[in-house]
């Protein structure tokens, strides 16, 4: 009998490649990732009475690896991390942490304003807020009958 170590992940629905990969190794065979990797950052999005906003974690990120783009009614987040490069004599045993380049897309309902969606970038978070236009409520007033 073969013990086969198991390790869950969260991201076996986004990255169906590397479930496969673990699936079937033996659990001591790592992948490499290299840079041309893709990866998805997790996404949480939140709407109140005013405002949607698309929170992003990007560890390890700066503020000039990242683009957020609204294009026909899409919002489009991308970057790039870049895995560090040290010149040194070590064998790597583990490498879970993604690199590569990434995109999120997602795709605004008419009625926000485009024109007042703000970004902010700290401590490897994203957060994008889009605001909702007032919607056009039909007036109504009572007409006397004479």
């Amino acid at each position: 009998m073969t013990l086969v170590k198991w390790t869950p992940k969260r991201h076996y629905l986004t990255n169906v490649d590397r479930m496969l990969d673990e699936f079937f190794n033996d659990g001591w065979n790592f992948p490499v990732l290299n840079k041309s990797t893709n990866w998805l950052p997790s996404v949480d999005i939140k709407e109140t009475d005013d405002v949607y906003t698309i929170t992003t974690d990007l560890p390890g990120m700066k503020k000039k690896d990242v683009k957020v783009t609204l294009n026909d009614g899409v919002l489009e987040i991308t970057g790039e991390r870049t895995v560090e490069n040290k010149e040194d004599n070590s064998t790597y045993h583990r490498r879970e942490r993604s690199y590569g380049s990434f995109s999120r897309s997602f795709n605004l309902p008419e009625t926000v304003l485009d024109d007042k969606i703000t970004a902010s970038f700290k401590d490897g978070i994203l957060s994008v807020e889009v605001p909702k236009a007032e919607e056009v409520k039909p007036k109504s007033h009572e007409i006397k009958i004479s």
